[in-house]
């Protein structure tokens, strides 16, 4: 399976673990759900290393891992919570955002050039990210812009887009220094065990509330399971391409995420946002062609 249907599929995987999360928030904090997910993750994931011939690790790989865990740590907790303030349809395409940044990153650590249409491409995906705000251009020319920096939700996923695009250039490098399936697994392993205690932490000191049990378990089990293949097929197709072209096809999950939020959530503008969001997404096509 070549890098593009990986990243298809990942995508697929990616947004509906972001539908999982957001039905499981209605009852839990972000905290528990990361954690609870990543852990659950675990199941479906370790199975895949027990029949390795050898374990590719090295002093390397874990000092990059280290270096790895607290920025993911903090973008996951972002992510999560932007998911649960904001409308799905509104938030989640300003990840598109992630291969724009991933062309800086990538550049500066791993020697990826810009070529002229990834500048267009970069045009492309702002436009897109000015009409998903576009109900509220009656107001004021200017209002679709300033919602981006007035949101909360928007804010928060421009933030966690900056900080993905630099560990997907630096987990690049760990796929390189070990094997896919291999980093992909012990890298949740290792992202595991701090998230797990915060929300045990949170848990004690009952700043949180807990509601795990009928449904929201069955959705924390397919969190879990999604999560897990949208991680294997993400360090699978990040290895064989570079990192903003596998970003950036990655992003089409945006159109799943629109979907969710009109189907799911009853949100509101879809098909505002539909059209914002095939904006940014042709702009992350010829980030691709570049």
């Amino acid at each position: 399976m070549n890098w593009f249907v990986l990243s298809l599929v990942c995508a697929y995987f990616m947004s509906t673990g972001e539908v999982l999360s957001k039905l499981l928030m209605r009852e839990n904090d972000e905290w528990t759900i990361g954690s609870g997910i990543i852990l659950m993750s675990l199941p479906f994931l370790v199975p895949l290393v027990i029949g390795m011939d050898s374990f590719p690790l090295s002093q390397d790989l874990i000092v990059l891992i280290a270096i790895l865990i607290p920025f993911e740590i903090l973008a996951y907790y972002i992510y999560l919570s932007a998911i649960r303030i904001a409308p799905l349809s509104l938030c989640v395409p300003y990840l598109s955002f992630t291969p724009v940044f991933a062309i800086l990153t990538a550049a500066l650590l791993l020697q990826e050039r810009i070529s002229p249409q990834g500048f267009i491409g970069i045009l492309m995906v702002t436009v897109g990210a000015y009409v998903l705000n576009i109900e509220r251009f009656v107001h004021h020319p200017l209002a679709p812009l300033k919602a981006i920096f007035k949101s909360s939700g928007s804010r928060r996923m421009l933030l966690v887009a900056l900080i993905w695009s630099l560990t997907a250039t630096l987990g690049k490098k760990g796929v390189l220094l070990s094997d896919p399936t291999f980093f992909g697994v012990f890298y949740m392993l290792a992202l595991s065990i701090p998230m797990a205690a915060i929300a045990g932490w949170r848990i004690k000191r009952h700043t949180t509330t807990v509601n795990l049990k009928g449904r929201n378990l069955i959705w924390l089990i397919l969190g879990g399971l999604v999560t897990a293949l949208g991680m294997i097929t993400h360090f699978h197709a990040i290895k064989l391409a570079p990192v903003s072209y596998m970003i950036a096809v990655k992003r089409t999950g945006l159109i799943f995420s629109v979907l969710y939020g009109g189907l799911i959530f009853k949100e509101e503008h879809i098909r505002q946002r539909l059209l914002g969001t095939c904006i940014m997404l042709s702009g992350v096509v010829i980030l691709y062609l570049a």
